[in-house]
């Protein structure tokens, strides 16, 4: 039994005992959107409008809880958020998935936007694992077909974003990873699904295509903006690391291993964390910063929340999954950072941003819900080490 000088029994207890009830008191509407804005005092705020993302990460919240606790009222607030989700924010036209609904189903943008329906894809796997249901089972695979059809461009990256009938481009028009990290985690997930095990071998596609773009420029992390033939867009152009998501992608290609798809990724994995430790990791005063050059270089040094999660999750899993006891002390730097600034010790929760809310359409805790319920599976898988 491994020697785990953290206590792991805190993520438990954040998670059941605050996040998960804050956002289903707050969350869930007659309609099925899931309303993602809230105040400090998580009190809704805002107009009535979800996006992909939003609605996507918050099925994947209630469907961990439900995972969790068998409570019935997680499970409801899935089902009606996947209806939501597959009637009102879907294109019958066009085929895909409009970008953002308000609560009544009415369109407020109708671009189909790559990362958007990465979410779909997560959060209806997620519907579908949790609910058995086979609608949403199909639906994701549908979405998936977008994702893999329309959407994708001739270099084998995804397309940003496109108009509602996918004809010209739409919003954003620099190729990112982001888009092609979150179809990765969301293929892991649809490939969990009973029958659906080869979806995994398209998530390797997607790892194949970015890990191979990696260069001894940028210290072997992978660079965030791309040129549309898919190099990295130098850091004299703004181009840059976002040292969270070397993080996201460390704890990602492990996962994908533990679920067999290549020791190989492993190697990548435990570069691309080495790689966030080393320039993002602040030993003074803990915590992890934003993003750095190509070269190496801090160039924001902001701490945002969900670095932090996803460097929590990448080390807890390091650390106990692939042995890396080095990581116990920055672990305890870093939780002792969340705890200071992140954490909420009056209302619960975590800040958003200087504004102290609790939630906006980006910021439903599903990075800090990852990062729990990891927390919760390796107690177990350690043998309930508290």
């Amino acid at each position: 039994m491994p020697t785990i000088p953290l206590a792991l029994s805190w993520f438990a207890a954040h998670l059941l005992e605050d996040i998960l009830p804050h956002w289903l008191a707050a969350a869930p509407t007659k309609s099925g959107l899931l309303w993602p804005s809230v105040d400090r005092q998580w009190r809704r705020t805002g107009s009535p409008e979800g996006t992909l993302v939003s609605q996507g990460r918050l099925l994947h919240n209630f469907a961990t809880g439900y995972a969790l606790t068998g409570e019935q009222a997680y499970a409801d607030a899935v089902a009606d958020g996947a209806e939501f989700l597959m009637t009102a924010m879907r294109d019958g036209l066009h085929g895909g998935w409009y970008w953002s609904c308000s609560a009544d189903g009415a369109v407020i943008d109708d671009k189909k936007d790559s990362y958007g329906h990465a979410f779909v894809v997560f959060g209806l796997s997620h519907a579908a694992a949790c609910l058995g249901d086979d609608r949403c089972r199909r639906a994701a695979l549908d979405a998936w077909e977008t994702l893999s059809g329309p959407l994708r461009d001739v270099h084998g990256g995804l397309i940003p974003a496109l108009t509602a009938d996918f004809s010209a481009p739409a919003g954003r028009a620099i190729n990112s990873q982001n888009p092609m990290m979150h179809c990765f985690e969301a293929l892991l997930a649809l490939g969990d699904l009973p029958g659906l095990g080869h979806i995994h071998v398209r998530a390797r596609e997607i790892a194949d295509f970015l890990l191979s773009r990696r260069s001894p420029q940028t210290g072997g992390a992978l660079a965030e903006m791309y040129t549309e033939d898919w190099q990295p867009i130098p850091t004299s152009q703004r181009g840059r690391v976002d040292i969270g998501h070397q993080f996201e992608w460390a704890f990602l290609l492990s996962s994908a291993v533990e679920r067999g798809l290549g020791e190989g990724y492993l190697r990548a994995g435990l570069e691309l964390l080495d790689y966030g430790l080393l320039v993002g990791y602040d030993a003074e005063e803990g915590g992890i910063h934003a993003d750095a050059s190509l070269e190496g270089e801090v160039i924001r040094p902001d701490k945002g929340w969900w670095q932090q999660c996803e460097a929590v999750r990448a080390m807890l899993h390091y650390a106990l999954v692939r042995g890396r006891e080095d990581l116990w002390e920055p672990l305890q730097g870093m939780m002792r950072f969340i705890r200071r600034e992140m954490v909420d010790s009056e209302y619960g929760g975590w800040y958003a941003g200087p504004g102290l809310e609790k939630g906006n359409v980006w910021k439903v805790d599903y990075h800090v819900v990852g990062m729990c319920a990891e927390a919760i599976r390796l107690q177990e898988w350690a043998g309930g080490v508290s």
